[in-house]
């Protein structure tokens, strides 16, 4: 007899089969679903004699092993080392762990949390790595409500203190201040600070502390090393003043190289330029680039360590949310010093 199915199962309750999925995932309470339709989909499994496979597989090993990666909507050009460096080192953390990872990244359109439902029905998480942002937020609080256990991580400090297991996150300014706090630019000189669409606040906050009335704020088109050449060639035509760039990107600074020596200016002598990110970008011949390492990867492992070593925990306490998921892991980022900028060996402001 072949084996049933979840859809045999919800046409003989008269249900969807997304509900069959929630009220055997336990999650049926949650979602505020009719005690009598629980009754229903319950007496159909059991006259059918259906296991989900998911179920199947938590009952031969006592629970899933599946981790779930909440992702942030992507950026237009979603092929950036970003988007690489997190799903990357979460896949390859999570293999090392012997775990299985499943990524989803959040819809672009509205705010929404009816995809959570739809993923939890569909796929049984042990829990989930989500990444932190706005809207994210929702999504994430969604979980928490489901009983799903959550571990935030956050690209940067976290505005916001959200419910869950955990919070880890990267700290931008140390290795920005780092270097600003070095860079020798004349006194009647300004620092060019370039960015791209929706850029962090973090990295231009360092910059106008240390160089108060002295920023010329230079908005890209986009991330990539053409709109940074593009800005760099505008900024450079209309402002003479300018001794420095600051680029919020590596790649940005990419583009300010090449139009800096389009222009005919020799980097560090006539013109510091300093990236950030610290990606591995060989191919484009920058190896020379004074950056700061954003350890992207280094916190897509540490949410991935956190939330295994919470689940193998055997207090069951420490799996309950708490209101405010306790940070439990600062990255901080770091200075990488090269050749393309003038940095005094200690700080000058």
């Amino acid at each position: 007899m072949a084996r049933a199915s979840r859809s045999d199962v919800a046409r003989l309750a008269g249900v969807a089969p997304t509900t069959v999925s929630n009220v055997l995932n336990g999650r049926a309470e949650a979602l505020r679903l009719a005690p009598a339709t629980v009754e229903r989909v319950r007496a159909a499994a059991l006259e059918l004699q259906y296991i989900p496979q998911a179920s199947a597989q938590t009952l031969r090993g006592g629970r899933s092993h599946t981790l779930g990666l909440l992702l942030a909507a992507l950026p237009p050009s979603p092929f950036v080392p970003v988007v690489y460096d997190v799903l990357t080192s979460a896949i390859v953390q999570a293999q090392r762990r012997e775990r299985l990872l499943f990524p989803v990244v959040q819809p672009e359109h509205g705010e929404d949390t009816a995809y959570i439902d739809r993923m939890l029905a569909d796929v049984d998480l042990a829990g989930v790595v989500c990444e932190y942002s706005p809207r994210n937020a929702l999504a994430g609080q969604r979980l928490v409500d489901m009983d799903v256990p959550v571990v935030w991580m956050s690209l940067d400090s976290p505005p916001e203190e959200r419910a869950g297991i955990a919070h880890v996150h990267a700290d931008e300014k140390p290795g920005v201040r780092d270097v600003l706090s070095r860079l020798r630019i004349a006194g009647d000189r300004r620092l060019g600070v370039l960015v791209g669409p929706v850029y962090r606040t973090e990295r231009l906050d360092v910059a106008e502390e240390l160089f108060p009335g002295r920023i010329e704020l230079i908005e890209a088109e986009s991330w990539l090393p053409h709109a940074g050449m593009a800005a760099t060639r505008s900024a450079l035509a209309r402002h003479r003043d300018l001794g420095a760039f600051f680029c919020a990107d590596d790649l940005l600074a990419i583009g300010a190289l090449q139009a800096c020596a389009e222009k005919g200016l020799a980097v560090p002598d006539d013109i510091s330029v300093i990236g950030f990110g610290g990606y591995q970008l060989g191919e484009y011949g920058i190896g020379e680039l004074t950056t700061v390492h954003w350890p992207l990867r280094e916190l897509a492992a540490a949410a991935v360590d956190t939330l295994v070593d919470h689940l193998a925990s055997g207090d069951r306490r420490s799996r309950v949310p708490a209101a405010t998921a306790p940070v439990t892991r600062v990255l901080p980022s770091e200075a990488v010093v090269r050749s393309s900028a003038l940095l005094a060996p200690h700080p000058l402001r």
